[in-house]
């Protein structure tokens, strides 16, 4: 039952607030085998799915965990491997120079399948640069950016569809973050290469399950009174993002909001990877993540570091963490992590119920009169994020 609540209130907070605010975690720039880690995770993304990379080196081999947020299809086991013997070939013929391995015709060949298998997500970067470029070109940090980019190339070839390759390059050395093709930063290695002879890569299963959860109506009734609860229910219903949210989640407004319903959830690729790996040995465990983490991947994450382990892991640490409806507990440590992150929910329910209460029913005297001006001036101050 508590597992059932627990995952209710998420849905609950989901369907109030979809991002909260809190204290980034540490901005880590990769370097080394993290480096090749960050590398594997931007090549492997394809389309707008999530995937996480964790790298070991042992002595004698090294050993490659991968999941994303999916389930991994025939196209996917081909090219993965095809990136593993690449590897183990050129760490036969180690060591060369930068120059011989980016001139080798396999390293050709997989540069060829990673921008096919990629195409569409660089697609979609390619096209956010455009228009980005076009709406703020007036801005500095476009101006700056531009600047950089005569330096490379013509501008020009920002827009011409055939010069994808080059324009990824320029984005490279200008951001990391728009790091689209870094293959032959990836496959030259520099010392240990013997190590993709004798490679162990496991493809991690995505773990799904469908979970029971409770009426919208029963948990906020937990939270107000029966006065204050017809308040709220008609505040919700005229915010359009709320709305949404209740039908994308509940499946409607009326009566599926008394109803017992189902929600499929499922592990996010960092905790896949990180569950896996927490029984090795090593303390310090690094993930490559091809985007930003989640509030509540964030949240189990500083927990674990409160048991002794050194999680590190790469991707933007932005100060809004979005919330998933579909988000599932990882089995470790899953009791005592659902107890503290239940109290995170219910202060944001709470905190976005007093949000709505105020200010859509702020024409209401008697209701309103019940928070005082100190409490409604906290409320007022406090950031909230509509996506």
């Amino acid at each position: 039952m508590e597992e059932r609540k627990f995952y209710s209130k998420l849905c609950v907070a989901r369907s109030l607030k979809s991002s909260v605010g809190k204290r980034c975690l540490n901005e880590f720039v990769p370097s080394g085998w993290d480096k090749l880690s960050y590398n594997l995770a931007t090549i492997l993304v394809k389309d707008k799915v999530v995937v996480a990379v964790n790298l070991r080196v042992l002595s004698n081999r090294c050993e490659i965990s991968i999941a994303k947020d999916g389930v991994w299809l025939e196209e996917d086991h081909k090219y993965v491997n095809k990136i593993k013997e690449t590897l183990a070939n050129i760490s036969k013929d180690a060591p060369m120079t930068f120059k011989q391995t980016h001139s080798r015709e396999d390293m050709i060949d997989l540069s060829s399948t990673i921008l096919n298998y990629c195409s569409k997500i660089i697609r979609n970067r390619s096209d956010k640069l455009r228009k980005s470029i076009t709406e703020n070109k007036d801005e500095n940090y476009i101006k700056s950016f531009l600047e950089f980019v005569k330096t490379r190339i013509n501008v020009d070839d920002i827009y011409n569809d055939e010069k994808i390759v080059s324009i990824s390059t320029v984005c490279c050395e200008w951001d990391h973050a728009l790091n689209l093709c870094l293959v032959s930063q990836i496959l030259y290695v520099k010392q240990n290469t013997h190590l993709f002879s004798h490679m162990d890569l496991q493809l991690l299963d995505p773990v799904v399950m469908i979970q029971p959860i409770l009426p919208w109506n029963d948990i906020v009734k937990e939270f107000v009174d029966q006065v204050e609860y017809g308040y709220l229910k008609e505040a919700c219903l005229k915010d359009s993002m709320i709305k949404r949210n209740l039908k994308h989640i509940y499946g409607g407004i009326n009566v599926e909001l008394n109803c017992e319903s189902s929600n499929e959830i499922y592990l996010h690729p960092i905790l896949n990877i990180l569950t896996s790996v927490m029984n090795h040995e090593e303390k310090r465990i690094f993930i490559a993540v091809s985007k930003r983490t989640c509030f509540l991947c964030d949240l189990y994450i500083r927990f674990v570091r409160d048991k002794g382990y050194n999680i590190i892991f790469s991707g933007s640490q932005k100060f809004y963490k979005k919330l998933y409806n579909r988000w599932k507990l990882p089995d470790r440590y899953k009791e005592e992590f659902m107890s503290f992150a239940q109290l995170e929910l219910d202060q944001i329910i709470g905190n976005e119920i007093k949000y709505e209460l105020i200010y859509d029913s702020s024409d209401d005297e008697a209701l309103s009169m019940e928070y005082d001006e100190k409490e409604f001036e906290r409320f007022k101050n406090m950031p909230f994020i509509r996506l």
